[in-house]
């Protein structure tokens, strides 16, 4: 199917935005025969980008987020067997500390890079520990957050280029939760994963800040299946990893997989 007519298949303006800038790399590297990646991905862009691209008929890319796991990721575009010398112009991996007791959190360095006037697309996965955050970024930002990039609000960090294979082994925490629902709807996993009420996972899907698969749900009724994924705005993230028997009062066995 052409470009054209795949494109009027989108409802979303911004998603046929997004498309187009993804097409114009690869009719770059189609034309040149070198290496070209995309701006960072989130998961809803990439399942997006991906079917799109497939449906094209086009082979020659991958998805990379500098380290196994990565959640925001670049596609880029190259032939299957190149070797993967792109990864090193794709991206550079900073380093920040500091040295207060403060505990900043994922959003606290997302909103000062932003506040910077970074775009969010120029950024991939910000990882926070308890004394420092390792953030990757476009390789042609980074030099400009180093220079610029000095407070988390009110406290003084320092800034600094990272070796990429620090990253590289990198391991999302994960809390493994097994327990009993009531049924598989939305709101009871959400509720179990989370630790929060089903009426209130009622009112943020209502408020329009749960994700199921990295699309906006509307309705905290609807079922989940292994390997799903549920995320809600500034709480994480949660997949479905398994559903097991039914206890005799009509319960289900269920493991979650808690992103923390």
């Amino acid at each position: 199917m052409k470009k054209e007519n795949l494109l009027k298949t989108l409802s979303k303006t911004e998603d046929r935005i997004l498309l187009s800038k993804v097409l114009d790399k690869y009719h770059l590297y189609e034309k040149t025969g070198k290496a070209t990646y995309s701006d960072y991905l989130d998961p809803y862009e990439q399942k997006l980008v991906e079917r799109f691209i497939k449906k094209m008929g086009i082979e020659d890319y991958a998805f990379y987020g500098g380290y196994n796991g990565a959640e925001r990721r670049a596609i880029v575009f190259c032939p299957t067997a190149m070797p993967v010398d792109w990864e090193l112009n794709c991206f550079n991996v900073l380093k920040i500390t500091w040295s207060t007791r403060d505990n900043f959190s994922h959003r606290d360095f997302l909103g000062s890079l932003m506040g910077l006037g970074i775009k969010r697309e120029k950024i991939g996965d910000i990882l926070v520990s308890d004394e420092f955050s390792t953030i990757i970024v476009k390789k042609e930002i980074a030099q400009f957050i180093e220079l610029y990039l000095s407070k988390i609000g009110s406290a003084k960090v320092k800034v600094e280029l990272a070796d990429d294979e620090e990253i590289k082994s990198f391991e999302p925490k994960i809390k493994d939760i097994t327990t009993t629902v009531a049924s598989l709807r939305l709101d009871c996993i959400a509720s179990a994963g989370f630790g929060i009420s089903r009426s209130k996972i009622s009112q943020l899907v209502t408020s329009q800040r749960v994700n199921l698969n990295w699309e906006e749900v509307s309705s905290a009724s609807k079922i989940i299946n292994e390997e799903d994924t549920i995320s809600i705005r500034g709480k994480g993230r949660i997949v479905l990893q398994k559903i097991g028997n039914t206890t005799k009062k009509n319960r289900v066995h269920v493991l979650i997989k808690k992103f923390i």
